[in-house]
This record gives structure tokens, sequence and C-alpha cells, in this order.
């Protein structure tokens, strides 16, 4: 739920919706909101059209029962969660509870009968992710039908989450599309939500088309390689057989290079041998993004 408070930079969380991507807004980018189009947010995002929620009596109970539940999940569990915000790369979190001694965060929901956690365990991975964390408590709270507000111990259910970096990257990943698109509505603002979601399609399709054929003269080339291996291999023992050192056409000069030894690091065996200390040396390297291609054989 969207907490109404400040943090450093901030005058307050709720300002400057256009400028992030926020928890609330995960679930919708991902397809898991069933109240709202990914093509509907970014509209609002580009200032096309205005939010038309403005908050209902589900969410002035779940406003309502945050600070209760809160606190009695830190004083049960002799915790500190305090809702707290952090921002970076067009993404903001709002957390209903960090807890920086313990690296946990904490979200809390008050629910109806027909819980789906999906959307709240989306917005938890972003969470988790900009408050560099492994885990967070996923308070669920269910709602009673009179709406009353009295806290009643019975009806909290805590759930552990664990950080997903997979789920994350996904995340991240329509994040940054999202953006993208955003930036094509706002120059072409009468877009249809099919030629939106369609954007970026046609030159993805345009460069997979050229992959494809080159791929396949690959394949072609990895087939004349074998052939040229084993024609060599051939070549090296008809040398060897007649002793021939040295053998020249009008292109090439052909050398036999004589049997020899090397030298080389048995790292598998060091792995086996010395585990914690060839751990000590591992080496993390950041690697470029990339894609992988796979030739359909043919049916």
């Amino acid at each position: 739920m969207t907490n109404l408070i400040k943090d450093k930079n901030e005058p307050n969380v709720t300002n400057h919706r256009s400028l992030y991507v926020g928890g609330s807004d995960i679930p919708t980018i991902l397809g898991l909101n069933k109240y709202k189009t990914q093509f509907e947010l970014a509209q609002e995002k580009v200032g096309i059209k205005e939010s038309e929620f403005k908050g209902n009596e589900y969410t002035q109970y779940g406003n309502i029962m945050e600070p209760m539940i809160r606190d009695y999940v830190n004083a049960v569990n002799e915790l500190n969660f305090v809702p707290d915000t952090r921002t970076g790369d067009n993404i903001r979190s709002n957390t209903d509870g960090y807890d920086a001694e313990h690296d946990l965060i904490l979200e809390i929901k008050t629910h109806g009968k027909n819980l789906n956690t999906k959307p709240y365990i989306a917005q938890m991975q972003l969470y988790m992710y900009q408050f560099d964390v492994d885990y967070g408590w996923l308070a669920l709270y269910e709602r009673p039908n009179d709406f009353d507000t009295e806290f009643e111990s019975e009806r909290l259910q805590i759930q552990e989450i664990e950080r997903d970096d997979s789920y994350i990257q996904k995340i991240l990943d329509a994040i940054e599309t999202f953006w993208i698109r955003c930036e094509f509505l706002k120059e072409n603002p009468k877009a249809t939500e099919q030629e939106y979601l369609n954007f970026g399609q046609n030159e993805v399709q345009i460069f997979a088309n050229q992959v494809s054929k080159l791929e396949l003269q690959l394949a072609s080339f990895k087939e004349i390689e074998k052939e040229y291996k084993t024609a060599k291999q051939k070549l090296h023992d008809a040398m060897e057989a007649y002793d021939i050192k040295k053998f020249e056409t009008d292109y090439i000069v052909i050398t036999r290079v004589l049997p020899g030894e090397r030298k080389s690091f048995d790292s598998s065996k060091f792995k086996k041998d010395y585990p914690d200390l060839a751990e000590e040396y591992q080496k993390i390297s950041k690697t470029k993004g990339s894609i992988r291609i796979t030739v359909r054989e043919e049916k």
C-alpha cells in the first residue's frame, strides 16, 4: 500500500509519480493487475490522462490498520520496522517497514476472502532489490466484513519471502521496456494500445531476420570446419608416416609440428582438493547482456 510519508529527498512520496515507477506500478507492468492495463498506466505517466482512482473504503481501511499491524509485528518479534523509501534509476520503493539491523523489509496488506499474493510478491522483489536485502515479511491481515478497525491478531498471518534475482531481472527488464514505450507514447499520444504494445517489435523482427540468415551460414561453416579438421588430421598422419617435415603448394606452406609436452593448471582438481582456498581466489566479473540463439532442427 502507499505510504503517506516524507523522505530525505522528496517533499512527499506521492509527488512526481510520473518520474518514477513505484512498487504499486509493478503488478500493472507485469500484467498482474486486473483493474488497470499497462497502456492505461503509461497514459497516466506521460500525462495523456489522469488517474481516475482516488482511493476507496478498502484503501482507507488499509491506511488505518497499517500502523497497528506494524506495531504488533515489531512488539511480538522484537524488531524495529519503520516506513522507509529508496529511489534510483527512475524507480521508487516505499516499503511499509525496514529494519536496518536485521536487513528485513515488511509489506502490509489487508485483504478479503479471495487472496492472491502474486502482485504483492512482485512488489516486494523490487523493494528487496532497492533496499539490498535477501528477505522480506509479507504481513497479510484478513479484513472483517464490517470493516471493524479494532486489531485482532488471529486475522494476521506472516509469510517470509526470499529474494529472487532472476525474477528481479525480469522486473527490471519490464520497467525498461515500459519507459521505452512511454517515450513512444509521448511522441504518438493518439497511438492505440496495440501500437503501444507493438512498439519496438518491428525493429527486432528486422534484426532477427538478419541474425537468422547469418546463423544458418554459420551452421554450414561448422560442417565445413568438421571436414577441415578431419582432412587436416589425415594430412598430418600421412606426413608423419612418410617423415615429411614440410610441404608447399602454390598457396600454402605446411609444417609438421613434432609431439611434445605442455604444462597447464588443473583447476578442477585444485577446487576438489582445496575447495576453501579455491573459493578465496574466486573472481567475480560483470558480463554484458547477450542473446542465445538455437537453430531449429528440420522437421
